[in-house]
């Protein structure tokens, strides 16, 4: 028994145009038709003229590829450089916020429990801490308080950047002897702590002391950061560098 295939539409006998101008699908079983023949050898094979594979291959040239390469290499390496940079003044930035936190806080304790608060800066371990002193009148049974220290983030340190001058408060930057200035005294003096007034002083609690520090990464000009004391009200301002072009366009700004 011969077996029938069913054909597609669009291998049909063309329609034909009737005297109306419309078109009429001829009638009559495919099985008669002119097409019966190639069809079968078609079918006998397995496979009809919409199944033919495509031998064109798409895709990119080596050229075109090494082309795109080239582009996300370059923009990889500015992305790098740009993360890098960010990356170090988030990490002066923070340094700054440790130092300018403490001494605020240092201050606040000094005004609100009515005691001196001693600061201490040790430029080795990169660490600034206070302590709440007990009153030195006669007969008291209170003790000195707890020292808290913070160390400053990884990488950044007491530093006077070279080329970096003074901050607009001017209060000395000791010739880069060292990046505690305190009183025109490299490291500042032996004691110094807030009194209960809200002033920064020496150990005769009447001697204000104005004072700078300074911090940022070692030789890395950008990352510049300063604290300055004004010994009268105790007022602490943070200072962050900006140092690029042309000297005009190198300052402190606060």
């Amino acid at each position: 028994m011969e077996r029938v295939y069913p054909v597609p539409n669009c291998l049909l006998p063309a329609p034909e145009l009737k005297g109306n101008g419309r078109f009429q699908q001829p009638t009559g079983d495919i099985k008669h038709s002119a097409h019966r023949g190639f069809l079968s050898d078609w079918m006998k094979e397995g496979k009809l003229p919409m199944n033919r594979k495509r031998n064109r291959e798409d895709g990119f040239s080596l050229l075109e590829s090494l082309i795109v390469i080239g582009i996300m290499m370059i923009m990889a390496g500015f992305a790098f450089l740009k993360t890098t940079g960010t990356v170090q003044e988030y990490k002066s930035n923070a340094a700054l916020d440790v130092i300018s936190s403490q001494l605020r806080i240092a201050r606040g304790l000094a005004i609100s429990q009515r005691r001196d608060v001693a600061l201490t800066f040790d430029t080795t371990n990169q660490t600034v801490s206070y302590q709440v002193l007990a009153p030195t009148t006669v007969g008291t049974t209170e003790v000195n308080g707890p020292v808290v220290t913070m160390r400053l983030p990884n990488q950044t340190q007491f530093v006077v950047e070279s080329g970096v001058p003074d901050t607009p408060m001017a209060f000395g930057t000791c010739s880069g002897a060292s990046p505690i200035c305190i009183g025109g005294v490299g490291g500042g003096p032996a004691i110094m702590h807030f009194t209960s007034t809200g002033q920064f002083t020496d150990g005769t609690d009447y001697n204000v002391q104005n004072g700078t520090i300074f911090i940022g990464m070692p030789n890395k000009v950008a990352t510049a950061r300063a604290v300055t004391i004004m010994g009268g009200t105790g007022r602490v301002r943070p200072y962050r560098w900006i140092g690029v072009g042309s000297s005009s366009s190198q300052y402190w700004v606060e």
